[in-house]
């Protein structure tokens, strides 16, 4: 104790002793600054760390605080050579040392001669992101980017109303390297359904952003990371694969690679087609609004088997050429097509009360289409101001969306000692397009030793037309609705700026505060009717992240943050989609914006055991209401309910069961309370619910591996929405041949429990819901590399398109 008095005593006294700081610089060999690399301090005499930093975007370091004596500096990063520079010495009283400049050499051994000892696991757990590596699973491959993220723990995907949730939230935004799709969330499904997973090499959950990102997504955001090849010379990599369910399946992608010392060429194509079926039956009790002075209730039961044909491809072709040693230029194509088609019977009966006979009964053939193809432009420019100077980058996206949707609805009715009715057509048509643009720039630097500077500005303009023609009458006689039909015109512009300061409070303590100003002018014009709904607003959205290192093995990490959900584009256009004639859904012209605040606690210990606790509050909540509407109908439409507040505890740990078998685990607890109103009915919703996630990666030898992954959640309820118990089971089989050859064998969803299973419990409504899917599926997938693999890193960056992307439509 004495000790230790007497050395914070001298620490008091001869504050010049800790005073000194080693600066340097870190570059690759062609003379290029290297951001983010890992710098450690050693001590000479025994390579004992002593401290540790990384490198800012300017490649540039320091190290703080460093006792007199002599040491090593040492750098470190993937796919280079460790470096080193010639032993330093730092004296009593002496100026800041300036370290000689630290190069790093690519690794160029060919991959057949590394030795393989580990692979990333299929969930890794970061302490600010969780990461679900795609491309080494084994029952990942073969499968569409859809079943991959209904495999994520804490992402759910709901079928029925194609709507994706993290952590029990709506309000995802969902990325594809870094840019938003600029789709509505129905759309979003629908490309992901689309797409190979072969495609895709990471899917990182960030639950709560800092004030870089846009604002919108109460929920957080999930980046879809595609493979990009990153090794010199020409290359690629092939993978194929077919299946079956119910239905075949038939998947494959190519992607190819050109490297050289200032020039990247890459692309690549994926595509997949197949059936699939939705086998759904419902029961719904409602009131019969047609004779107000006679109250009556409707007991519809309705079956309804529809198959779908489904093909989607995806492709990308790009460069970055680095004309200079501080400036990188990129340019970018993604396209992405889809085509659904659904058709089938429906039946539908109806009674007054449970003991009494069918009064009405009615038949409908239903054919369904959407048609899209989406194209995206992004050119990017990089420069990094020396070594102090800072970086900019900047983004120009251009995007243009076409959708075109029908509904054809042919029915046939049916009453008591009544012969049948003449057959009765609806039929839709509505084609969408949506033009976006985006312009984003930003600006980084370090600021003194420890503190560093982030700044931006974007301003994103989309617009949308919608021109949607129904048409009804009997048999092929149909005639337009004028009430119904309508073209609906939405038009916004948004401006932001953020900055954000990031640094060291201490040693140990780190902080980020950030601001985001965003300022959102649309308008939303019903031409049928020249109705125009018009809004203008400035909101802030503040941010803070502190962390904190405990000991060694603890660390602790803090965040807030405000956020956003505008309404999807689609949400806001009043036009109807019907399921059959007695059930649609329609969007809502007055819809507000919903916001939401986030706190999250992390702590990590050994970076292996991740625990967070999260807590959200949401005002304006935007939800799907069902509706009873004439006298055997029902709509669905979104509205601003009232608010909502969910807590959430997150466990994730790996287990050691055997040598070369490793069960990677993850709990999730989820409290959620609702109070909002119903057709003029105060309800309050309070209920608690879970999720378990496991994973099992196991080395069985000469190049067998086998994966068994599944996930459990308990009863929930959201809001209206009642779910039980549901779970699915999938396992997979590899076998490597060689180092460039991989055969996989996966069987998703064994027993055939991935469905879904739920009640509607509203005032005066009810409804209980089944549907399955063709989701047990057999699929062989063969992966083949080829070209040059001498590994070497390269640019990693985000572009400019952020949150327009998710919704649109």
């Amino acid at each position: 104790m004495k000790s230790s008095a007497t050395t914070f005593f001298y620490f008091l006294i001869s504050g010049s002793v800790f005073s000194q700081s080693i600066r340097g610089q870190v570059q690759d060999t062609d003379g290029k600054p290297m951001p983010f690399v890992n710098v450690l301090l050693l001590n000479s005499k025994d390579s004992t760390l002593v401290k540790g930093t990384v490198s800012d975007a300017a490649g540039a370091y320091t190290i703080d605080q460093v006792k007199q004596g002599n040491y090593v500096v040492s750098a470190s990063m993937v796919g280079y050579k460790r470096g080193f520079v010639p032993p330093v010495t730092v004296t009593d009283g002496q100026a800041d040392l300036k370290a000689p400049l630290l190069q790093l050499a690519p690794e160029t051994r060919q991959l057949a001669e590394v030795a393989v000892t580990a692979k990333r696991p299929f969930v890794e757990q970061q302490i600010d992101r969780m990461v679900i590596n795609v491309a080494n699973s084994i029952i990942a491959s073969g499968s569409t980017a859809l079943e991959v993220l209904e495999k994520s723990p804490g992402v759910s995907v709901d079928r029925q109303n194609d709507a994706i949730q993290l952590r029990g939230k709506d309000g995802v935004i969902v990325q594809i390297n870094g840019k938003q799709t600029y789709l509505a969330m129905a759309d979003v499904v629908a490309l992901l359904r689309g797409m190979s997973s072969d495609n895709i090499d990471r899917i990182e959950l960030i639950t709560n952003p800092s004030a870089k990102y846009d604002a919108a997504g109460n929920a957080g955001i999930i980046d879809i990371r595609l493979k990009k090849n990153n090794n010199v010379g020409t290359n690629g990599t092939l993978s194929v694969a077919g299946g079956t369910g119910r239905f075949n399946r038939e998947r494959g992608s190519l992607q190819l690679n050109h490297r050289t010392r200032s020039l990247n060429l890459f692309g690549n194509y994926s595509g997949n087609q197949g059936g699939n079926y939705w086998d759904f039956a419902t029961f719904r009790n409602q009131a019969d609004l047609s004779n107000p002075a006679r109250p009556q209730r409707n007991l519809a039961y309705q079956d309804s088997y529809f198959r779908f044909l489904e093909w989607g491809h995806n492709a990308t072709a790009g460069f970055d050429l680095l004309p200079g040693k501080n400036t990188t230029i990129g340019l970018v194509w993604t396209g992405f097509w889809s085509n659904h088609d659904e058709e089938g019977p429906a039946v539908s009966a109806f009674k007054r009360a449970e003991n009494e006979p069918v009064y009405f009964r009615a038949q409908t053939d239903k054919t369904q289409g959407s048609l899209s193809s989406n194209h995206i432009g992004n050119l990017n420019i990089q420069h990094t101001f020396g070594k102090k100077g800072g970086q900019v980058s900047a983004d120009v996206n251009v995007g243009r969306f076409q959708r075109t949707y029908t509904n054809s609805l042919l029915t046939r009715t049916v009453l008591p000692e009544i012969p049948a009715g003449p057959l009765s057509g609806l039929f839709i048509l509505m084609p969408t397009t949506i033009d976006l643009r985006t312009i984003k720039a930003d600006y980084n630097r370090t600021l003194g030793s420890s503190w560093r500077l982030e700044a931006g500005l974007k301003n994103s303009s989309v617009l949308s037309d919608n021109n949607m023609t129904l048409s009804r009458g009997e048999g092929s006689v149909l005639q337009r609705d004028s009430a119904l039909s309508n073209r609906f015109r939405y038009t916004e512009k948004v401006n932001a700026a953020y900055v954000n300061f990031s640094g060291k409070l201490d040693s140990r303590m780190d902080i980020q505060v950030g601001l985001r100003a965003e300022h959102t002018h649309s308008e939303g014009n019903l031409l049928s009717t020249q109705h125009v709904v018009t809004r203008n607003y400035l909101n802030l959205f503040p941010s803070l992240f502190i962390t904190r290192a405990l000991t060694k093995d603890h660390s602790l990490n803090v965040s807030y943050s405000r956020r956003i959900d505008r309404p999807n584009y689609q949400n806001l256009n009043p036009a109807r989609s019907y399921a059959d004639p007695y059930a649609y859904s329609r969007g809502n012209a007055f819809l507000k914006p919903q916001y939401t605040h986030s706190l999250e606690l992390k702590h990590g210990f050994r970076n292996k055991l991740f625990t967070s606790f999260g807590a959200s509050y949401t005002n304006d909540l935007i939800y799907y209401l069902i509706q009873p509407v004439e006298n055997n109908k029902f709509e669905r439409y979104p509205e601003n309910i009232g608010k909502s507040q969910a807590y959430n505890l997150t466990v994730s740990f790996p287990v050691a069961i055997l040598k070369g078998w490793v069960l990677q685990t993850s709990l999730l607890g989820i409290y959620r309370g609702y109070d909002f109103v119903y057709q003029e009915t105060p309800v309050r919703v309070k209920q608690i619910s879970g999720r378990i996630n496991g994973s099992n990666a196991i080395t069985l030898g000469n190049g067998w591996t086998a994966e068994l992954t599944g996930w459990l959640n308990t009863p929930a309820v959201d809001a209206i929405w009642y779910s039980p118990w549901m779970g699915s089971l999938d396992a997979g089989l590899q076998k490597a041949v060689g180092s460039r050859l991989k055969a996989k064998l996966s069987v998703q969803d064994v027993f055939h429990t991935n469905r879904i299973l739920g009640t509607i419990k509203a005032p005066d409504f009810t409804s209980n819901v089944r549907i399955a899917l063709d989701t047990r599926i057999a699929i062989l997938n063969l992966t083949y590399t080829f070209g040059n693999q001498q590994i070497k890193g390269i640019r990693q960056r985000r572009t400019g398109s952020e949150e327009e992307i998710n919704r649109a439509n």
